[in-house]
């Protein structure tokens, strides 16, 4: 038998090579895992669909909105009612508050944008409560104490309401963070937005609701 790399013919009943150090074992491996890799056309179309199909499944579930609505809210329509318990034991229904201008934030301390711009939905309150604003930062998800810990570094004084049965998070439909609802004194949402927002934009809303 002589080497397929250099053709020097081999010592019986020996693996290497003493030439080229052609390996008789690794070459037989190498050749039946590539025999093995090879699946017939038909395989490899079924695999791909199968594939496909699941990678479709899993996106449209991780995309599928809170609720059982298809469609998500949008401004003009009433902002839906809820009733939560605040971090000091109080319970909050938007319903009462009925009259006041009132900006609904879903928020989480693991969301990075949450984190920043909650500083400034402080400011907005302490610059227009005495005007009748009134500003919920509704927690989504997180143990009381993890919330009542991120309050207190931040110096928050608004109401945060925590949201154990997700109750208001699927009437609101609520899929990325954070996600802020201005709601004039009717009841009626005003604007939406889901990313972080600016202090300007923030305040430029507040006017909106105080004006009306």
């Amino acid at each position: 038998m002589t080497c397929p790399e250099c053709g020097t013919q081999l010592v019986p009943r020996t693996r290497f090579c003493h030439r080229c150090g052609w390996d008789s074992k690794l070459a037989a491996a190498g050749k039946a895992a590539s025999t093995a890799g090879q699946r017939p056309a038909w395989k490899r179309l079924i695999m791909a669909v199968i594939l496909g199909m699941s990678s479709v499944a899993v996106l449209a579930l991780l995309l599928v909105p809170r609720g059982d609505a298809s469609a998500n809210l949008v401004a003009g329509e009433a902002a839906p009612d809820f009733a939560l318990q605040a971090l000091d034991g109080t319970q909050v229904r938007l319903a009462d508050l009925k009259g006041k201008p009132v900006v609904i934030n879903f928020w989480a301390s693991w969301c990075s944008p949450c984190r920043k711009e909650m500083p400034d939905f402080e400011v907005m309150y302490q610059q227009y409560r005495e005007q009748g604003l009134v500003v919920l930062g509704i927690n989504v998800g997180e143990p009381r104490v993890t919330v009542a810990d991120f309050r207190q570094q931040v110096g928050v004084t608004f109401p945060i309401l925590t949201d154990v049965h997700e109750d208001a998070q699927s009437a609101y439909k609520i899929l990325p963070l954070p996600a802020t609802f201005f709601v004039d004194r009717s009841g009626t949402i005003r604007s939406i937005y889901q990313y972080q927002m600016s202090r300007s934009q923030m305040e430029t809303e507040v006017l909106r609701l105080l004006g009306n």
